[in-house]
């Protein structure tokens, strides 16, 4: 199918590191809180919102990146142009360069195997199956993640509404564990590059912690 998306990149007066990603999404949280657009946090009065994020928040080659996906185009673009200075963990940043691009892009399973890599550590594992991870061997575990890949897709093209008409086929290609912290947790996250038969678009997320910019893949 083809999906909608935005792609917003900020440049500031001076170089932002991507450890600030909370507070970057923080920051864009308080400012257009008022809105009470459901996508910008993933929270309702009710509770957590379980969903694929439609808004995600990255820091690339010291610029800022938010990317608006399908409905999360229009929020994102009635408000970026009101983003005019950062405010990063009480450090402030003003924006002085950027750009927007509106594309309509291929995404789902496709018959040939698509080659991409991780520009951000993948989350594939929570506590319960990291503890199995660790017991396997090296075949079993490159196993285990190819699984849990195909896992992330099916999950987010339910929440694309895009219904997966052919058999998921991955391969990890290569993978290094990496020790990751946010706010706190210390857990493990994944480079590495794989080639699977779905297109993904560019920068999109996958995995677990996506609108918090982990996860993120660029194609080969």
């Amino acid at each position: 199918m083809e999906l909608k998306t935005m792609y917003c990149k900020l440049k500031t007066d001076k170089p932002l590191k991507k450890s600030q990603t909370s507070y970057l999404r923080g920051y864009i949280l308080n400012k257009f809180n008022k809105c009470g657009h459901k996508e910008l946090h993933h929270h309702s009065g009710n509770g957590f919102i379980y969903s694929y994020p439609k808004i995600q928040y990255k820091i690339m080659g010291g610029n800022a990146y938010l990317i608006g996906i399908d409905e999360g185009t229009n929020i994102l673009g009635s408000m970026v142009l009101d983003i005019d200075k950062l405010e990063l963990n009480h450090e402030l940043y003003d924006v002085v360069d950027g750009y927007i691009s509106v594309k309509s892009e291929d995404f789902g399973a496709c018959d040939d195997l698509k080659k991409y890599r991780f520009v951000s550590p993948w989350v594939a594992l929570n506590e319960k199956n990291y503890l199995d991870y660790k017991k396997l061997n090296e075949n079993g575990r490159k196993e285990k993640l190819e699984k849990i890949l195909i896992g992330n897709l099916l999950s987010m093209s339910k929440y694309l509404n895009y219904t997966v008409d052919k058999r998921i086929e991955a391969n990890i290609l290569e993978y290094d564990e990496i020790p990751v912290k946010y706010k706190g947790t210390k857990f493990i996250g994944f480079f590495g590059k794989f080639e699977v038969n779905f297109n993904i678009p560019n920068l999109l997320g996958i995995g677990g912690k996506v609108s918090k910019g982990f996860g993120s893949v660029s194609s080969l």
